[in-house]
């Protein structure tokens, strides 16, 4: 089985509106246990600001230097896509959205599994948030965090420390948010369990999978309530 670990670096969060800076692919082969094909490039085309560069390091002069074409890169992404069975990324409803942006029958090619939440319940419960940068930090490494390949091979470590089989077998089961109902002072206990604050909807918010709403429910010592839609 061959997975297509895939991230992407953007100039902003609305694949609507925003581009595409850097590109980072690693396609992987389940059998071998190991990488087979890396690339990563810079886009053309993005206006970098300087909080992204600051998050990044990328600069608007490495883009307009070195970056690629935008149409030479998505042929680079759908030449490694022929060769897999599946996309894996880290918050793949992010990534899925630049690439359908960019050709909706190329991101619609392959079943997508994200390391965000298909992973084993047990990968999440050493620490409060599921960020790549702390769940592979508390999985014992480090890594250069928001640059496209970087991620990607971080992201292929981490999963490879569980088995695949059910990791593909849970990304089938549906993804879901919740929300603490917790008054602001209680908000800490959200917080602490790893609910994030959805400032647009003055909401605690917590991304998880749909058979384990009821354990969440049971164990959070405040109401936690299912949310229709995001």
């Amino acid at each position: 089985m061959k997975i297509l670990g895939i991230d992407f670096e953007t100039e902003g969060l609305l694949p609507e509106k925003h581009k595409i800076t850097e590109v980072g692919m690693c396609l992987y082969d389940t059998d071998a246990k190991a990488p087979v094909r890396i690339s990563g490039f810079l886009v053309k085309g993005a206006l970098v600001t300087a909080e992204i560069s600051r998050i990044t390091g990328i600069t608007q002069s490495m883009l307009d230097t070195y970056g690629y074409e935008p149409t030479i890169a998505l042929k680079a992404v759908s030449s490694f896509a022929n060769q897999a069975d599946y996309f894996l990324a880290h918050n793949a409803v992010f990534d899925k959205s630049f690439l359908m942006a960019l050709d909706s029958n190329l991101a619609n090619s392959k079943p997508w599994v994200d390391s965000r939440t298909d992973m084993p319940p047990e990968a999440y419960a050493k620490g409060k948030s599921a960020s790549l940068k702390y769940l592979c930090a508390d999985h014992g490494f480090l890594y250069e965090a928001h640059r496209a390949v970087s991620d990607v091979l971080a992201m292929l470590r981490l999963v490879a420390m569980y088995d695949l089989d059910t990791i593909i077998k849970r990304s089938q089961i549906p993804n879901v948010e919740v929300r603490a109902s917790v008054s602001y002072d209680d908000r800490l206990l959200a917080k602490e369990r790893g609910y994030y604050w959805k400032p647009e909807l003055k909401q605690w918010r917590k991304p998880m999978k749909l058979d384990e709403v009821q354990a969440e429910k049971d164990s959070a010592g405040f109401p936690v309530i299912l949310c229709e839609g995001k």
